[in-house]
């Protein structure tokens, strides 16, 4: 703590003493320019400072989304409630997840207020929107971001934000405004016609204007060329202390924002820099024989504190965030290094992971990708890529033309979550895969309900006319071990056999015995399949 303190104040002193040494030399030129300079440096923060207020808007709703509240309930309510008392400048969450509304507060506006929004404005991250309130009142503005499943909204208030930005002196000869892509005010210093007449008449008044790089708003100042060029020269003492004052000032929120609590977000991006994001690996045998003829590479979350961060948490949100390819990319380098050599040792193993459509179709991963295995010497026959189905597929010709290149390099193509996804058996024709994966979901029923049974037995008659190998994953008993070797389905992962390790467990499982079972089990597996048929 005394060491943080002892940080923000040096950052302070620093940036405060920048921006004096900047003041010097600016006094040394032409006042008029000097004072334009100034000008643009309020506008600049006042962009800033409506950035960071943004910014705690959208790690408020990646907090909201990776503690599962989306979906309205009373405990969400409550939760919504405690998130804004503690953020000053959020007044209101507001939540459709798909079916219901809900609001920490004003919930009975909610239903009316969404609907009736139609001007909202897309960030850089079109995910992230932004809108007025729809009402006469310029000092707030809303927020939301947008998914399939859901809308979290948070209302923002903005009063008073500018003013700790503008000097006393200055807020009677300045007129300062910040406005929305689609021309909406959402924060004001004075509502006045100041820059209406400024655009009009360049010559009388003077505007500057500053634009959001990430955010879809713009920052104006205006105020008259007379103010301009007689600002320091009739009052040099006072300006020589704002000087001053707004040189801490900025000092003081540049600390803060060097030293403000880490988010969500900005853990994950903290996780990818410091390589907390490791390869865990789940075999893959032969159901006959449980021989490990393979292994799928997972990502896993594990903090400096040892904590292991479960993938339903991060890996939406790396998604959405598009981290998905450091993420992959930083896998498969650590992979290199341990688990590299035993595939080159042992060709004959598959090294599987996850990919995104997107990922797949790009053609920049697909040469970074080319780089990371050749670099570190993996096998390209011992490589395949799992094209998950979270998003549709909409240029098939693409698509087809990706499959060719990636088998010219020898990497093979695997449908992961057959039948579960967006684009449903339509893939399997394609994408030619040569192996298609079983979703847990289908086999989980597979011994007692008999829909289950069917839907396996059709998918596995449509992989046997496109000449495709049958993975079943999530096997987590016996009896589902046998049931599905006696459907034909002879390659299988899940716990039954292993849960996902790490290199080093990997490693040492397969030195001890490359069988991991049935051949410890009670019973023989092909027995148990016998009696299952």
């Amino acid at each position: 703590m005394f060491n943080r303190l002892l940080g923000q104040i040096a950052v302070t002193i620093a940036v405060a003493a920048a921006v004096l040494l900047s003041a010097n030399m600016i006094l040394g030129n032409v006042m008029t320019s000097w004072n334009k300079a100034q000008l643009r440096d309020l506008t600049e923060r006042s962009i800033v400072r409506m950035e960071l207020v943004a910014d705690r808007a959208v790690t408020t709703i990646a907090d909201i989304y990776i503690n599962g509240l989306t979906q309205c309930s009373p405990n969400t309510i409550d939760e919504y409630r405690n998130l804004i008392f503690s953020v000053a400048s959020i007044k209101d969450i507001r939540l459709w997840d798909g079916q219901h509304t809900c609001a920490g507060f004003n919930a009975d506006t909610v239903s009316k207020d969404l609907a009736e929004t139609t001007d909202w404005v897309a960030a850089s991250n079109t995910k992230i929107q932004f809108a007025s309130t729809g009402s006469s009142e310029k000092s707030r503005f809303k927020i939301r971001w947008t998914d399939k499943a859901f809308d979290v909204v948070t209302v923002l208030s903005t009063g008073g934000l500018l003013d700790d930005i503008i000097p006393a002196a200055l807020r009677e000869q300045i007129s300062m405004e910040v406005v929305l892509d689609n021309g909406r005010t959402v924060a004001a210093n004075k509502l006045s016609e100041t820059i209406d007449n400024a655009v009009a008449d360049p010559g009388t008044d003077f505007l500057i204007s500053v634009k959001s790089e990430r955010y879809p708003i713009t920052a104006s100042t205006s105020t008259t060329q007379e103010f301009l060029s007689n600002w320091r020269a009739s009052t040099p003492l006072e300006i020589k202390l704002l000087i001053v004052l707004l040189s801490v000032l900025i000092g003081l929120l540049t600390s803060k924002a060097v030293f403000r609590p880490r988010s969500a977000v900005g853990e994950i991006d903290a996780a990818l820099k410091n390589h907390e994001f490791i390869p865990f690996y789940q075999p893959i045998v032969a159901l006959p024989s449980g021989k490990i003829i393979g292994f799928e590479m997972l990502a896993r979350w594990q903090r400096k504190s040892g904590e292991i961060v479960s993938p339903a948490k991060f890996i939406p949100l790396v998604e959405n965030l598009n981290r998905v390819d450091p993420l992959t990319f930083s896998l498969l380098r650590q992979a290199g290094e341990k688990i590299a050599p035993l595939l080159r040792n042992n060709t004959n193993l598959k090294f599987t992971f996850n990919v995104t459509i997107d990922q797949f179709l790009s053609p920049d991963f697909f040469n970074k990708l080319q780089d990371i295995l050749t670099e570190a010497s993996f096998p390209m026959k011992c490589v395949v890529l799992e094209i998950t189905e979270r998003q549709q597929i909409n240029d098939l010709e693409l698509a087809r033309k990706t499959v060719l290149n990636y088998a010219e390099k020898g990497i093979r193509i695997a449908i992961d979550d057959a039948g579960t996804g967006h684009n449903g058996l339509s893939s399997i024709q394609t994408l030619e895969a040569g192996i298609l994966k079983l979703d847990k979901f289908f086999i989980d029923g597979i011994v007692e309900n008999e829909k289950s049974r069917l839907m396996v037995e059709m998918l596995c008659q449509l992989a046997k006319q496109y000449n495709m190998k049958v993975v079943a994953e999530g096997i987590e008993t016996a009896e589902q071990a046998a049931v599905t070797l006696a459907m034909g389905i002879h390659e299988a992962q899940g716990f039954y056999f292993s849960r996902p390790v790490t290199a080093e467990q990997l490693l040492q499982k397969f030195n001890d015995f490359d069988t991991l079972t049935p051949a410890n089990a009670n019973i023989p597996l092909s027995d148990a399949a016998k009696s299952s048929m």
